[in-house]
């Protein structure tokens, strides 16, 4: 790109933004009496038929906000080919109700020396702003609703929610510059722009209490009485194909079948697990009869490479991305389930655990303490194993097989009444219900 593009898109953008700035606080439309202020924004990077993991959330927003009455507009990015594999399911899933608007991807490339750079792109942030606007000016929304990362959304969602002069809730699926894994890129300007959509925010979700706190404790711009806990959940539906299988009985099973469902990115090594595992398998040769690994789902790179240098392959099944119908029928034909578990992940519930456990099968939590391992211990459905010992995995696993979760069925059972994706999703409208009710 030449030096004159550049200086030209850099210059186009910077107008684009300050005519975004000063179109904020536009007079709201008055309200009709007796009718519900029921028009959502939602902005989101990933929607159906996107199947990346953070969709799942999302698409119980759709689902159940539309239940509530709730018109929904969504706002996505386009969908990358190797990330619409079996989207056409969750496509399925979203009521007719809801209309979906994908914004193409930014064309013009700013200056990275004279122009914000945010996660995400804030030429995207933008554009998706500009769309959006364009989109709604008929029928402006009651309320804006952005779900990151990326967090490009929330800058978006900022913008929009300003220029109609609407409440603005932000969805922290994942951390933004607190979080310590490379799938957010920061740039320069995304501590501020963090600083910014906190302190506007009318609410503010996050899945865990330890986001929660956390973020509390980082950004003096966000109250407490605006930080809002809305679990991740599970979906009753994915497992309506399948009869309930009563849980495992202890040791009912010649040869373990351990399974990891869900992407093995780079927040989540495979390595230090194949490295004790294959200490377990040379030095106590009987594993090797009675346990199958079975690896599910996309993988980095780098876990490929891990994968392919493991010793004892007999003992490996590598399995590419599959439907979440599926995904949930190979938890349930499973004896236990894997969770990698890295230091970094100590605030994180990764949204694969909920089914987890919805599918009642014992849990090794291979790594480090945290969210995860404590819930599970609390549960008594599962336990943690520290890395660098073949034959702390081989003890770990044989306490795996005795765990009796018939013992622990209503514990369970209330906690998974209580994490239904269609009882949060109503959680997290209630809360911006009453942002509308509020409204002016």
């Amino acid at each position: 790109m030449s030096k004159l593009t550049t200086l030209k898109d850099t210059l186009s953008l910077t107008a684009d933004w300050l005519q975004l700035e000063l179109s904020r606080k536009r007079s709201r439309l008055e309200a009709t009496p007796g009718v519900a202020r029921r028009h959502l924004a939602l902005f989101a990077w990933a929607l159906p038929p996107n199947s990346n993991a953070g969709v799942h959330r999302l698409l119980s927003f759709l689902r159940y906000g539309a239940v509530r009455g709730w018109r929904i507009d969504a706002f996505q990015g386009e969908t990358p080919v190797n990330q619409s594999e079996h989207g056409a399911e969750l496509l399925s899933r979203v009521p007719k109700e809801v209309r979906l608007h994908v914004v193409p991807d930014a064309v013009r490339q700013p200056s990275h020396r004279f122009f914000p750079r945010i996660d995400g792109g804030f030429n995207n942030a933008l554009a998706h702003a500009h769309h959006a606007i364009r989109q709604l000016l008929r029928d402006p929304p009651d309320v804006v609703l952005a779900s990151g990362p990326p967090f490009f959304v929330f800058v978006s969602a900022l913008l929009v929610a300003r220029r109609f002069d609407v409440p603005l809730v932000l969805d922290y699926r994942d951390e933004w510059t607190e979080c310590p894994f490379d799938f957010v890129a920061g740039g320069n300007y995304d501590r501020y722009w963090e600083r910014r959509c906190l302190s506007e925010a009318d609410a503010v979700l996050f899945t865990t209490g330890s986001h929660l706190r956390h973020q509390l404790a980082k950004f003096p711009q966000l109250t407490a009485e605006r930080a809002h806990l809305v679990p991740n959940g599970w979906e009753p539906d994915d497992f309506a194909d399948h009869a309930e299988a009563p849980p495992t009985s202890p040791g009912a099973y010649s040869r373990m079948r351990l399974a990891h469902v869900g992407n093995l990115a780079g927040h989540t090594p495979p390595d230090e697990f194949l490295t004790s595992l294959e200490q377990l398998l040379n030095d106590e040769p009987q594993w090797r009869d009675r346990l199958l690994v079975e690896l599910i789902g996309r993988r980095s790179p780098a876990a490929d490479t891990a994968i392919r240098g493991f010793q004892f392959q007999a003992n490996l099944e590598v399995v590419d991305h599959v439907s979440k119908r599926e995904a949930t029928k190979r938890m349930l034909d499973s004896d236990a389930l894997l969770l990698i578990s890295t230091p970094d992940l100590e605030r994180y519930l990764p949204g694969k655990l909920f089914d987890y456990i919805a599918a009642r099968k014992p849990v090794l939590v291979f790594g480090s303490r945290g969210e995860s391992s404590d819930l599970l211990l609390e549960l008594g459905s599962g336990l943690l194993c520290a890395p660098g010992s073949g034959r702390l995995l081989g003890a770990c696993l044989e306490s795996l097989g005795q765990l009796d979760l018939s013992m622990r069925e209503e514990r369970l059972g209330v906690w998974l009444q209580r994490h239904r994706r269609d009882k949060l999703a109503t959680q997290a409208f209630s809360i911006i219900e009453s942002l509308t009710d509020r409204a002016p």
